[in-house]
């Protein structure tokens, strides 16, 4: 009859056990072993789902490094969050500063140049456009100052030459990139992303440094 090793919960067949149960006994064994083995990353990941304890070890090892990562919290890895990124609509991301929350974009466009404060709330949501304001006439705009049009049209507006704008509002180009000239300043048009609190973030931690 069958054994189990203590361990790793293994068979150990018997000589008198029929074949097709030894087959699969083995089989079980191989994908135990496959399962419990190491595995070698460079980062940990930007996607899927983990679960707290997973073990990951550094592919690469120096001094001042460390020997690889564990996560401390069930949940959904993503990318960190970037300025004056592309996000299509179903995008993940987590903050620069953890804050246990991971992000789905629901409408597709550009983060900002500063990073929203996303919202910890269960569905909470969040334009991506901190630090922007109303465009105003006769105003002394300097590069990277953000403009909203006096009527909404789903843009914000980067300013990449400073200046003065004009007495009246500029007819704001709406294509990507693609610039609107304001007297003297001159600013980039970009769709603006949107963001939803979508569930618990992974946090993996370095473990083992080494000295």
């Amino acid at each position: 009859m069958a054994t189990t090793t203590i361990k790793l919960g293994l068979t150990k067949p018997e000589y008198t056990d029929e074949i097709e149960h030894t087959i699969q006994a083995l089989a079980h064994n191989f994908q135990k072993l496959d399962d419990d083995s190491k595995t070698y990353v460079d980062a940990p990941p930007t996607s899927g789902v983990w679960p707290s304890k997973h073990i990951l070890h550094a592919n690469q090892l120096s001094i001042g490094g460390y020997l690889g990562w564990v996560n401390i919290r069930s949940g959904t890895a993503a990318p960190i969050w970037k300025s004056l990124n592309s996000y299509s609509n179903g995008a993940v991301i987590v903050p620069n500063k953890d804050n246990g929350h991971f992000y789905t974009c629901i409408q597709s466009g550009y983060s900002g140049l500063t990073e929203p404060i996303f919202p910890v709330s269960n569905g909470g949501e969040v334009q991506d456009t901190r630090g922007a304001n109303q465009w105003n006439p006769n105003h002394y705009y300097s590069v990277n100052d953000i403009s909203f049009p006096t009527t909404d049209n789903g843009r914000f507006y980067v300013c990449i030459q400073a200046g003065e704008s004009g007495d009246v509002e500029p007819n704001w180009v709406i294509v990507d990139g693609a610039t609107t000239y304001d007297k003297n300043a001159v600013w980039a048009s970009y769709r603006i992303a949107k963001w939803r609190e979508s569930g618990t973030a992974v946090l993996y931690r370095p473990f083992g440094k080494i000295d």
